[in-house]
């Protein structure tokens, strides 16, 4: 026996928002899923038991990709709910899918995981560049702590209270709270990648090829792509944080809550492609892949004479700025 479903225009009008988040969520998991098997190929064609950056990269390339396909999948279930109960307005409500079930747990914890994961990397690819410097590494730990801090509170504070008021506050999954410590430590990061490579060209580069300043090495090439990307990455925090603190309309807030947790999965195997492509690119590529450069360490530049006390201090004594094999092949 069939039954009239009367469905009236606000319920067309969220129907067609769920439609257009959903859409634009499943295109931008469709790249991030291509993004993934194209960058594991990539570690696994370079060799993933011989380098365990490579392992590192892989596990972390995972973990980020599960998570990006749970978040998915919680707006796919939205999708599939919201059209089971056309006709009914408080099954369309927005604030259905902040009750507290495995949908909204599932959320909560793998996008938290993915914005951790992303900022370790970001802060891991500073770390490295100061293997002697342990204020800039102790600033970079207590940026990565904050992160890890902000994530884990704000979510045991967002389930408490959509716990208690089983749906109806109203709160997003993002807020200002999470966003501004990420945002942070991202700034810091791409900051100190940055100084890292002013200091590369000025100190390092005009020993180098002294006579052709002008060409592009590999490192600087990889020192762009940090940098530039990293740039994108915080420019994107902000209306992300604008989100967050609902002064958007529900689509454009539903369309950054979809689009998030893929973004930093992104991101990262957009980096290993672009990096692993310019290495085989690159003529300086072989030198790398030369039995002589297995046993090359850390080249240390020694400062210039005109050098200021507080760089030399910054450095260490009598060391510049250290650019090995190892910042290249990781």
């Amino acid at each position: 026996m069939s039954s009239n479903i009367t469905i009236s225009l606000a319920d067309v009008t969220t129907l067609q928002q769920y439609i257009i988040d959903t859409a634009v969520g499943m295109g931008v998991w469709g790249i991030n899923t291509t993004l993934f098997m194209m960058s594991t190929y990539t570690l696994m064609k370079q060799g993933i038991p011989t380098s365990r950056p490579r392992q590192v990269l892989l596990v972390v390339s995972i973990l980020m990709y599960i998570g990006a396909c749970a978040s998915e999948l919680v707006y796919l279930f939205k999708f599939t709910s919201s059209i089971q109960n056309l006709g009914n307005p408080q099954a369309l409500a927005p604030s259905q899918f902040l009750e507290p079930n495995a949908g909204y747990y599932c959320d909560i914890i793998f996008a938290r995981i993915n914005l951790i994961l992303s900022d370790g990397v970001v802060c891991w690819r500073a770390w490295v560049l100061y293997p002697l410097n342990k204020t800039v590494r102790g600033v970079l730990a207590l940026c990565m702590l904050g992160s890890i801090t902000a994530a884990v509170t704000t979510a045991i504070l967002e389930i408490e209270l959509v716990f208690n008021t089983r749906g109806t506050s109203g709160i997003t999954i993002s807020n200002l709270s999470i966003y501004l410590p990420l945002l942070l430590t991202n700034i810091v990061a791409t900051v100190l990648v940055g100084y890292k490579f002013w200091r590369y060209r000025r100190e390092i580069k005009v020993q180098i090829i002294s006579n052709s300043r002008k060409q592009t090495t590999l490192v600087e090439s990889i020192f762009v792509l940090l940098i530039e990307s990293g740039v994108l990455y915080c420019i994107y925090w902000i209306p992300s944080m604008i989100s967050g603190i609902s002064t958007l309309s529900f689509l454009s807030t539903e369309l950054f809550q979809c689009t998030l947790p893929q973004l930093p999965v992104i991101y990262f195997m957009t980096v290993i492609l672009v990096v692993s492509m310019q290495k085989s690119t690159s003529p300086v590529h072989s030198l790398f892949n030369s039995q002589q450069s297995q046993q090359m360490s850390n080249l240390d530049f020694a400062l210039p004479p005109s050098s200021s006390e507080q760089e030399r201090s910054f450095y260490g004594p009598g060391i510049g700025p250290q650019i090995g094999e190892s910042f290249v092949a990781n």
